[in-house]
C-alpha cells in the first residue's frame, strides 16, 4: 500500500476523484474507507474521496466525473448557458443561485456522490439528444481560476445550441439570450456547419440562424444554409409575432424578415 502521504501530494489541488484513481494509487476501498475514518480523506459519498482542507468547487467535482475519459466519449460534461460563461461570452448576469448545466448521455445516471455533494450551485442535469452522435459534439478545455487541472466543456459553437434547445419559446427572445447572442462574433464557421449538420432540433436550428442574420455576425455569411436542415412548414415561436419569410417561424417584429 502507498503511503497516505505520498498519495496527498499527487491529488490535484480542489478535485473529487473516484475510488478508481486511488486504486491506481495502490489503496483499495477499504484503504480508503480507513483513512477517511482517520481524517485523512474526505469522503463524498459512494465511490469518491477528496483532499481534507482543499476548497472544492463544482469543477473539482466535474474532474472527477470526468476522469480516464476523453471527448468525444463524454459521459457528462458542463455546456449551455454554463459553458458560454465559463468561455467569456454570457453577459446576463442571472439573479439568485448560480446554476450548473451538465448534460450526460441519455441512459446514464449521475453518480450519487455528486449529486449528493452541495457545490454550492443549482443543478440542473440535460439529457445530450440533440445531436446525431457522439462524433459531432465538440469540446474546449477549461482550467479554473487558481487550479492546475482541466475539465472538458461544451465548445461555444455547440453550448448556444444546447442553450436554445433547452429554454421555452418564452425565453428564447428574452434579454438574457439575445444579449449574449449579440456578443458571439467569434464563433468558428466550420464548427458550427457540422452541429448544424448534426443537430436534429429544427426549432433550434431556426432560431439560432435567425438570431445570426439578425446580429449580422461576420461567420453567418459562411455558413452553407442550404446543406442544413431546415424542415418544412411553419412554426410558431412566439404568440401573436411576425411571420419571418426565410425560416417561416413567428417571431417578434424586430426580429422578422417579412419580405
Amino acid at each position: 500500500m502507498k503511503n497516505i502521504n505520498k498519495v496527498l501530494r499527487e491529488w490535484p489541488y480542489g478535485t473529487a476523484l473516484p475510488l478508481s484513481w486511488l486504486n491506481e494509487q495502490g489503496l483499495s476501498g477499504r484503504d480508503a474507507a480507513k483513512h477517511a475514518q482517520r481524517g485523512n480523506l474526505l469522503r463524498l459519498g459512494s465511490g469518491a474521496y477528496a483532499r481534507p482542507g482543499d476548497v472544492l468547487t463544482w469543477e473539482g467535482g466535474v474532474y472527477g466525473l470526468q476522469y480516464r475519459e476523453a471527448p468525444p466519449e463524454l459521459s457528462f460534461w458542463p455546456g449551455g448557458e454554463t459553458a458560454l460563461s465559463l468561455a467569456g461570452y454570457s453577459h446576463y448576469l442571472m439573479l439568485g443561485r448560480e446554476r450548473l448545466c451538465l448534460y450526460g448521455q441519455p441512459r446514464l445516471r449521475l453518480s450519487k456522490w455528486f449529486t449528493d455533494t452541495d457545490w454550492g450551485v443549482q443543478l440542473e442535469v440535460g439529457r445530450a439528444t440533440l445531436f446525431t452522435s457522439n462524433q459531432d459534439r465538440q469540446f474546449d478545455t477549461h482550467t479554473p481560476a487558481g487550479r492546475d487541472f482541466q475539465i472538458y466543456i461544451s465548445s461555444p459553437e455547440m453550448a448556444v445550441l444546447e442553450w436554445l434547445f433547452s429554454v421555452s419559446d418564452e425565453l428564447l427572445f428574452s434579454d438574457g439570450i439575445v444579449d449574449t447572442f449579440g456578443g458571439l462574433t467569434s464563433l468558428r464557421p466550420r464548427r458550427l456547419q457540422v452541429l448544424l449538420q448534426a443537430c436534429t432540433s429544427i426549432r433550434t436550428k431556426r432560431a439560432f440562424l435567425l438570431l445570426a442574420r439578425h446580429f449580422k455576425h461576420g461567420w453567418y455569411s459562411r455558413l452553407d444554409i442550404p446543406a442544413i436542415e431546415l424542415g418544412r412548414g411553419k412554426r410558431q415561436l412566439v404568440k401573436n409575432g411576425v411571420l419571418d419569410r426565410e425560416y417561416q417561424v413567428t417571431v417578434p417584429p424586430r426580429f422578422a424578415n417579412a419580405n
